[in-house]
């Protein structure tokens, strides 16, 4: 999966609350710190690949995902237990500096990765090296670099648990400098992969004492899975919003809002047809009878009253919107089976967590109110207000509880779904067309087939067919590579497995429901393109293409795929027709 950085804030909207922003942040800085010892090259039999094949594998995809998403970050790699030096210290190399993505960073890495298939890296192995020249190695490349970075992290893949051997004064060094790094604001994490012969890692021989926080997981043995560690380690999540919670009158914490999904759309721009320049808009009021510039101060705003009309000033009018401040309003508490519905569900939810950042003790207070909630199973009633000048509008807040997997990976965060309400006037009967009451047997097998055909259903497994081939079309020009990888279309049902599981059920449901003579109406129909691509080869054949309806030939051109503009007549039509079958 290709994944994104979005930065999303809160800006002015008509409809939508929120609305995503792609202002450039700060940038990232990540070091991939790689160990080349003796059990990393090894490959045996519990294991499909040697680590670090594995590991250079999940290192060039997100060098790749960088590089085609435009992502300012800066990445490194270096490497350890090699028979190399940098700076005088032996067993450590820096393979790519701490730079932006760029095309010749990804030979580099495939290149060292296809050296380590034949277990013969390219700068050897199993050299020692000392843990805290690494780590002085990595802190000077964050040092050295010029550009402001705000989050710094040093992700470290390895399987060896004591990499100090029976140097100890190695030891106490390494973890003095991991609290100094500490201070600087440079986060260390371990990625522990499997050891050879289904050894375990053991945390306590030193990673546990070099990085107080890791986490105890399952080494990792696939690329899926370490690709997925590592997008959770790399990935900086930024917050949607920082918003005050009032939970009474002279109480207040701070929380954070984080949206749950978007929307990623192929980037459009607006180009002149004569020199293909980007095509900008803006928007200048005149006064149409002295053709002058109307300034800000300037303009008025008016609001009819009867006969008359009420004028304001633009500072008037802003100053009328700021009736309440920013925020999270506590209402009161309700169950939740009466309080959330489906069906009163107005818009998409926001993810909820606390924020030190605004209130000291918030997170004390909010992990105190999310376990009283889940053990009461209540919800909390809340007036939102996204931002200063905004009605706002209700909400509830729906809690949910930290869980884990088998491998003690984070499956669901701790926090507060808030999930928008709808108001008063939007609830209200819906009309429904009359129509025939089924009959008792005809809602068995209505029940039968539905039943036939449930499957378990996630949206995430399912990946957008346009916006993946578009991705892989700009990997191969940023690449330069030669073809293009086609994708799978996902969205396309199985029509093998859906006859081999209920064939006969739908085969007795037209027959016995629907009925055989039952015509579908032509505005529900989908135009099945190739069809449409051999009715017009033939109509080509026989010279005829001059004599179909610009319906047809507009058709044929979205089957096609031709780029021809929205405004093409028939003679325009014909001629992009005629090229395309020679």
């Amino acid at each position: 999966k290709q994944w994104y950085q979005r930065r999303v804030a809160i800006t002015a909207g008509n409809e939508d609350e929120f609305e995503e922003s792609f202002t450039p942040s700060a940038s990232n800085g990540t070091l991939f710190v790689v160990d080349c010892s003796d059990d990393m090259i090894v490959k045996d039999e519990t294991i499909a690949a040697s680590q670090i094949a594995l590991s250079m594998e999940a290192i060039k995809n997100t060098y790749c995902n960088k590089l085609i998403g435009g992502s300012s970050d800066y990445l490194g790699v270096v490497l350890c237990g090699c028979n190399a030096s940098t700076d005088g210290y032996p067993g450590i190399q820096v393979l790519l500096p701490l730079e932006q993505p760029q095309k010749q960073d990804i030979t580099v890495l495939e290149e060292f990765r296809e050296s380590c298939k034949n277990r013969e890296p390219k700068y050897g192995h199993g050299q020692v090296y000392k843990p805290h020249e690494l780590l002085w190695t990595c802190s000077s490349l964050f040092t050295s670099n010029k550009k402001k970075l705000g989050h710094r992290q040093v992700l470290i893949f390895t399987n060896v648990p004591k990499p100090y051997g029976l140097d100890e004064e190695a030891r106490k060094h390494a973890i003095k400098k991991s609290r100094d790094m500490s201070e600087l604001g440079i986060t260390i994490h371990m990625l522990n992969l499997n050891p050879l012969n289904g050894a375990q890692f053991d945390l306590k021989l030193f990673y546990q004492d070099l990085i107080p926080d890791q986490e105890v997981i399952r080494p990792a043995t696939d690329l899926d899975t370490l690709s997925t560690r590592v997008h959770r380690r790399e990935t900086k999540l930024r917050r949607m919003a920082n918003l005050p919670f009032v939970v009474g009158d002279d109480f207040t914490i701070g929380v954070e809002c984080y949206s749950l999904f978007g929307s990623v759309k192929i980037p459009s721009k607006s180009l002149n047809s004569v020199s293909n320049n980007v095509v900008t808009c803006r928007t200048t009021l005149v006064n149409p009878e002295t053709r002058q510039v109307v300034l800000p101060h300037e303009q008025f705003r008016s609001v009819q009253f009867g006969t008359e009309k009420v004028v304001f000033t633009s500072l008037e009018s802003e100053q009328m919107k700021l009736q309440t401040d920013k925020g999270i309003y506590l209402v009161g508490f309700q169950p939740s089976a009466k309080a959330c519905k489906l069906h009163h569900v107005a818009g998409k939810a926001l993810f909820v967590r606390p924020s030190e950042n605004l209130y000291k003790g918030s997170n004390a207070f909010f992990m105190a109110l999310l376990e009283r909630c889940t053990a009461r199973d209540v919800v909390a009633l809340v007036h939102c207000v996204p931002r200063a000048g905004d009605v706002g509008y209700m909400g509830v807040l729906m809690p949910q509880n930290e869980v884990r997997d088998e491998l003690n990976e984070q499956v669901k965060a701790a926090g507060f779904y808030l999930i928008r309400l709808p108001f008063v006037d939007d609830i209200r009967p819906l009309e429904y067309e009359a129509t025939v009451e089924p009959s008792a047997a005809e809602i068995e097998l209505g029940g039968k087939l539905v039943k036939k055909l449930k499957a378990r259903y996630e949206t995430s497994a399912i990946d957008n067919p346009d916006n993946q081939q578009f991705q892989k079309t700009l990997e191969a020009l940023a690449l330069e590579h030669d073809t293009i990888v086609a994708t799978d279309d996902l969205t396309e049902p199985d029509t093998a497995q859906i006859d081999s599981r209920a064939g006969d059920v739908i085969e007795e449901f037209q027959k016995k429901v629907i009925g055989f003579d039952y015509a579908v109406p032509k505005e529900y129909r989908k135009p099945n393109y190739k069809e449409i691509m051999a009715k017009m080869q033939n109509v080509h054949l026989q010279g005829s293409v001059k004599k179909c309806t610009v319906a047809d030939l507009r058709l044929f051109a979205k089957a096609a795929r031709l780029k021809v503009p929205s405004t093409a007549n028939k003679g325009q039509l014909v001629e992009a027709i005629s090229a395309f079958f020679g």
